[in-house]
């Protein structure tokens, strides 16, 4: 029970790709929050999401303002034109989850739209980092006898699809690895997950 706690919270961090608001620690998007609409590409402009799932499901021990800060219940996501291909920023961030204060590394996103440019997916991926749990996950971490030394790989698939001219879906796949150190030593994990918006052109 200890252990899939634990794991529960590292879960939440990268999703567990799990910053808090003016906090300066992770670097954000150079797209926007604010895209304008291109009319050549028809999934340009600003979204307002909301989401209709996720899974696993957590278990009930995990708050759901906790998890909601995490994976926004209602962000914006911004789709523009960067270069050569489509760029997505989610609330200004670059990361379509809230790392809560982690530090965050991503990996350069790679998008590869449909040919009736009516689809879009973005790969991407990067690295989280914490010598301890932030802010009110610590709270939860006590639980568990601490959790220190906190280090998370992902990689991630978003597709967003258009189902109308002003209506948006999107599914988000995720695989998360790492390790930390618990009340039981040095410990490590891999998580799959995935989460499902739909989205409105605002």
């Amino acid at each position: 029970m200890q252990r899939w706690f634990i794991v529960t919270l590292i879960i939440i961090l990268t999703v567990v790709v799990i910053a808090v608001p003016g906090c300066g620690m992770f670097k954000k998007s150079s797209a926007t929050s604010s895209a304008k609409a291109d009319p050549s590409e028809p999934l340009t402009s600003s979204w307002s999401m909301t989401r209709t799932g996720y899974q696993p499901p957590f278990p009930p021990a995990v708050p759901g303002f906790l998890v909601d800060q995490v994976f926004p219940k209602n962000p914006v996501w911004s789709i523009s034109v960067s270069g050569s291909q489509l760029a997505l920023a989610y609330d200004g961030r670059a990361t379509w989850f809230n790392p809560m204060g982690m530090n965050t590394k991503t990996n350069p996103v790679t998008a590869t739209e449909n040919a009736d440019k009516k689809s879009c997916t973005f790969k991407g991926g990067g690295n989280l980092s914490a010598s301890k749990l932030p802010g009110a996950l610590s709270l939860l971490g006590a639980l568990t006898g601490g959790m220190e030394d906190i280090s998370v790989n992902y990689t991630d698939t978003i597709v967003v699809t258009l189902t109308s001219p002003t209506q948006i879906t999107a599914t988000i796949t995720y695989s998360s690895s790492g390790s930390y150190t618990g009340g039981k030593g040095p410990d490590k994990f891999n998580y799959p997950g995935s989460l499902t918006y739909t989205g409105t052109k605002k």
